[in-house]
């Protein structure tokens, strides 16, 4: 299915060529539109199109600035400018930036049609390509990606001399001279995938990527290694990367689990950076497939595994509700030494045993603490008890899994005044509550509200809240229709820019989509006269 997002700021010109789409044959898909480049380029951050149809004349930000920055976020994405201006200056600044196509208003509906086809060939043409392309001769760009991937090796396992590293990084031409390090680590959830056609996206995706050094460090892992004197930038890129490799080989495989390292100031420091995130990654990708997280913040797991059940089930759970705090040395130590006490041996079953006693804790704590939810406290209580790391001996195992059980019977803690990301994502929901009737909010206007990356915040808010800030700010907006629908004779022109639409038509359009029947027929299924 190709994904199509339009840009242009003429609301008749918008709807023809939304009705257009809409009403093509074959795998093509209207995802969403934008009056401005602005608020395009924050939608598409999130909806990740494959065909871009923009104007150039556009407020706050032109198409010309639009297609370089949404190329840099979507290096795949295909470019057709619609423009009332044929000139020669025009058409060879949108040759420059890479446009695929440019067609010129007024646009026929039979010429649109003809040169989407011909795009959505051109796509599967390089697909087709891409897939059958034999490997080339072993000559020295081979030699040299060989070399890099031997250094980042070296970088990643440590043990190698800081000055024989930038002797090697030297002779490849690169700079590995930053301020700080970083590493990120993709697996590729897959049965039986085509290992080398999965390294061909990836190369095809990553090579025209500056100071980072990419390898396969295991057939279905991938490891990244960034480097640039700024640590929010390279969190930034990370998150970018990940995102651009998630789509690039979607069709390869679906499922990519990311861990992003913490930055590190010092060469030496990425081994150890690095063996952080692939002991996260691992104990992840079976637990919550498919998630991007931090080794900087365990919150969102926790609120994940707690979910789970095992070895501490609901007997277990009754008989410790019913004891008092100086029982629960006793009680642990009776499930520990009885008949099924030798499946703690496993760091598996302990592992899992942590998991029962986290979701117990967590479920007594927010129901006995006035305004508290199940994820705000397990980002609370997995900040204060690492059973990740607990479950390594089965000492830590005991002194951890003691703690929760008195956590649990109290139903009180401790709590920090701030989790890494629980209060952001509060700030960002209460942010748009506030202010989703404004038109010009955008997943970039919250970002920096909240003072996070949009690709960061993207990805944080998508996984913690369960949606993309897109559909979330949708909801809101779709639920005060809804309200203003039942409750007000108000014209729909009227209830669309109350809720942050400057236009009856698009408001209509996305309630059907998300309703499944016009603001009318909702009105008229309610009773409203």
């Amino acid at each position: 299915m190709y994904q199509i997002f339009v840009v242009e700021d003429e609301l008749l010109i918008r709807q023809s060529i939304r009705n257009a789409i809409e009403h093509m044959q074959g795998p093509y898909a209207f995802c969403g539109e934008a009056s401005d480049g602005e608020m395009a380029l924050s939608m598409m951050q999130e909806l990740m199109p494959d065909i871009l149809l923009t104007d150039i004349r556009m407020p706050f930000l032109d198409g010309f600035g639009l297609i370089r920055h949404a190329r840099a976020m979507m290096p795949w994405l295909k470019v057709v400018v619609i423009s009332g201006y044929g000139d020669f200056e025009f058409t060879q600044k949108a040759i420059s930036l890479g446009v695929d196509q440019y067609l010129l208003k007024p646009v026929r509906q039979a010429d649109l049609v003809k040169v989407i086809g011909e795009i959505a060939a051109r796509i599967d043409r390089e697909k087709a390509a891409e897939k059958l392309r034999a490997e080339g001769p072993f000559g020295q760009e081979a030699v040299e990606q060989a070399l890099r991937q031997h250094l980042m090796r070296q970088l990643l396992f440590g043990g190698a001399d800081t000055n024989a590293l930038l002797e090697r990084a030297g002779t490849l031409r690169l700079d590995i001279v930053r301020a700080h390090y970083q590493t990120t680590v993709c697996y590729f959830d897959a049965e039986n995938p085509d290992i080398s056609l999965l390294r061909r996206a990836v190369n095809r995706t990553l090579e025209p990527e500056t100071d980072i050094l990419y390898d396969f460090t295991a057939p279905d892992q991938l490891t990244l290694l960034l480097y640039d004197n700024s640590a929010e930038q390279l969190n930034e890129r990370a998150y970018r990367l990940v995102g651009i490799l998630r789509h690039e080989v979607r069709d390869l495989c679906p499922v990519v689990t990311a861990v992003v390292g913490a930055a590190v100031e010092r060469l030496g420091s990425i081994a150890g950076s690095y063996a952080a995130a692939v002991n996260l990654l691992r104990k992840i990708s079976g637990i919550s497939p498919g998630q991007v997280v931090s080794v900087c913040d365990t919150a969102q797991i926790t609120a994940d595994i707690v979910r789970f059940s095992g070895p501490f089930g609901e007997a277990f759970q009754q008989r410790l509700l019913s004891a008092a705090p100086q029982d629960v040395p006793a009680l642990l130590d009776e499930a520990l030494s009885g008949p099924d006490g030798e499946q703690f041996d496993s760091m598996l079953m302990r592992y899992q045993a942590l998991v029962d006693l986290m979701k117990l804790a967590v479920q007594l704590v927010a129901r006995h603490t006035p305004g508290g939810s199940e994820e705000d406290t397990a980002a609370r209580l997995s900040a204060k008890f690492n059973i990740f790391s607990a479950a390594g001996s089965r000492e830590t195992f005991r002194q951890t899994a003691e703690g929760l059980m008195q956590a649990a019977l109290a139903a009180r803690m401790d709590m920090p005044a701030e989790m890494k990301y629980s209060h952001v994502i509060s700030r960002a929901e209460k942010y748009a509550a506030e202010n989703f009737c404004d038109p010009n909010i955008s997943m970039i206007s919250v970002a920096r509200h909240v003072g996070m990356s949009a690709a960061h915040f993207s990805t944080v808010f998508s996984q913690t809240v369960g949606r993309s800030f897109i559909s979330y700010l949708t909801n809101l907006r779709m639920e005060r229709a809804k309200a203003l629908l039942r409750g007000t004779n108000m014209r729909l022109a009227d209830i669309a820019m109350e809720i942050g639409y400057n236009e009856p038509n698009y408001f209509s359009h996305v309630f059907r989509k998300t309703e499944g029947m016009t603001p009318k027929e909702y009105r008229a299924r309610e009773g409203v006269q």
